[in-house]
């Protein structure tokens, strides 16, 4: 699973250049898209437990980088 904290939006300017624009979200946008995501787990009958929003959380703000977060998500994958 990704969790990107970055858009990435591509431009075609008038002579065909492609430039990529990263756009960040707002901590507004990015607890907004979590609550989005957890409801529909909840809707399936999945439930988050704190240890793995926590994670998720951190990851979303920019606390971890990618690597880590891949790395403590299997570790808790490994303990159930």
């Amino acid at each position: 699973m990704h969790i990107h904290v970055v858009s990435l939006q591509t431009k075609i300017l008038y002579n065909r250049d492609r430039v990529d624009v990263l756009r960040r979200y707002s901590q507004k946008q990015v607890r907004r898209a979590l609550l989005h995501a957890k409801a529909s787990l909840e809707i399936e009958g999945m439930f988050l437990t704190q240890q793995e929003d926590r994670l998720l959380t951190e990851r979303a703000e920019g606390k971890i980088r990618y690597s880590e977060f891949l790395a403590r998500a299997k570790e808790m994958a490994r303990n159930v």
